[in-house]
């Protein structure tokens, strides 16, 4: 019986340890976001590999009346970044105002989202951490994802196929 109550607390306590030490978090430091540059280099280059595999001629292609034509998505793509750096920056304290949606050529939505991609990355990977901005971050790459998943649907009505997920 003694074996048994022996085995169990010291079970209990190198389980305890090991929660207390798996669990404790680095002290963070300026820069506190580079364990997310290999995520945000991904999501960049694959949005961007998506934005060049629609032929220029199709991207004013929209699968109905209802949705955005493939060159506004891009430009919502670029347009969000934007916002969404100028709301970091700021507080919080930035106006949506995407302007024309479908006023760009594709060359102007590839070079417009390369700059602020870049601009965001730097940004983030810059950032001191905290839990606010680890929220927000994490709500700019799902609606990066969600709007970059519409058009590659577009590019499959197109009969295009997709570039691989990275």
């Amino acid at each position: 019986m003694k074996t048994t109550y022996k085995t169990a607390t010291a079970f209990a306590l190198l389980l305890s340890a090991t929660l207390l030490f798996t669990s404790m978090k680095p002290l963070e430091e300026k820069g506190g976001y580079d364990w997310l540059k290999g995520r945000l280099d991904a999501a960049k280059s694959y949005t961007m590999d998506v934005l060049r595999a629609m032929p220029e001629d199709d991207y004013d292609y929209k699968p109905n009346s209802d949705q955005r034509t493939f060159a506004a998505q891009a430009y919502h793509i670029a347009y969000s970044i934007e916002y969404f750096h100028k709301a970091f920056s700021s507080g919080g304290n930035a106006a949506w105002n995407p302007g024309d949606e479908n006023s760009k050529s594709k060359k102007e939505l590839l070079k417009w989202a390369e700059e602020k991609f870049d601009e965001m990355n730097a940004f983030i990977l810059n950032a001191d951490s905290n839990d606010q901005l680890t929220a927000g971050i994490v709500y700019y790459l799902d609606h990066n994802s969600h709007h970059r998943g519409q058009i590659v649907t577009y590019l499959r009505m197109k009969g295009i196929a997709p570039p691989s997920y990275k």
